[in-house]
């Protein structure tokens, strides 16, 4: 099963009190159906959020129109999440999940994250600065998948192998979108440079490759994207296994965390709080 776990959704739709028009779902729509074609079996649709996270950003989902032979892992009415993320799909269908990307500046905006939990089939984090690179490598935020660093543009900090195997070890997957590889020959330049940053801060592990596509035309094919590895000294097999595996394993720790938290907070209960044992405490009462 390939993966493309970075549909944006219009930047409008991260801001307080943005939507996304009817057209904007259409094109969405087309978007998710030419992954179907091209071989993808499961995409996460991308909120980007800039600053905290608050409630009515859950509101922008209310609008989702009926996807074209895909299985929306959440309820179009209520919002609720339906199945788990990597629950498999009917033969010619395509999941589609719901991603939350944070743009983090401060470590405040971080600890917000922590309040989407159920609503969001994966989290990412893009950091800014130093500071927050480390926080999101390190552990210092719970609620955080994959590490999103911008690849079209020049970095104000380094992604050091020292920091990033942090994330590593927490089981936290790094991406690389391509879709800046086709652009602009001085964008493409940039990406080379970042791409291959993290390639050599992860040595290929733990690495996703996702498209960032916002048309079904700047979509490409797995292999196609696979050899595309070639440029960054990414062999063949952990270009694939960024396309797969990988990109399943970072599904598999978000829904592992999602699990463990809720288990956290359920209230506990024993033997003698459930119909019958009332009843047993009540006669032994009376």
């Amino acid at each position: 099963m390939f993966y493309d776990l970075n549909i944006p959704l219009p930047e409008a739709a991260g801001k307080a009190g943005g939507h996304v028009s009817s057209q904007e779902w259409a094109q969405i729509a087309q978007t998710v159906e030419q992954a179907r074609v091209l071989g993808y079996s499961v995409v996460a649709l991308n909120l980007t959020l800039q600053g905290k996270l608050a409630p009515e950003h859950l509101s922008v989902w209310n609008t989702t129109p009926e996807f074209k032979n895909a299985q929306l892992s959440w309820d179009r009415a209520t919002g609720a999440r339906v199945g788990g993320a990597t629950r498999s799909v009917g033969r010619g269908k395509i999941r589609v999940l719901r991603r939350l990307t944070a743009v983090i500046g401060d470590a405040t905006q971080g600890h917000s994250l922590a309040s989407v939990d159920g609503a969001y089939d994966i989290v990412a984090v893009q950091p800014t600065n130093d500071a927050m690179l480390l926080a999101a490598c390190n552990g210092t935020w719970d609620a955080v998948d994959i590490v999103a660093l911008d690849m079209g543009q020049r970095w104000n900090f380094v992604a050091k192998q020292k920091v990033v195997t942090q994330a590593l070890a927490l089981g936290v997957s790094l991406e690389i979108m391509y879709q800046p590889a086709l652009a602009g020959e001085k964008t493409r330049q940039q990406w080379v440079s970042n791409a291959a940053a993290v390639v050599r801060a992860t040595r290929g592990r733990s690495v996703i490759w996702t498209s960032a596509a916002r048309r079904a035309l700047d979509l490409r094919a797995p292999y196609d994207i696979a050899n595309l590895g070639e440029v960054l000294q990414l062999n063949g097999d952990l270009s694939k296994r960024a396309l797969a595996a990988n990109a399943r394993a970072a599904l598999m720790h978000a829904f592992t965390r999602s699990s463990t938290l809720r288990a956290v907070i359920a209230p506990k209960h024993s033997a003698a709080d459930e119909p019958e044992g009332l009843a047993k405490k009540a006669r032994m009462a009376s």
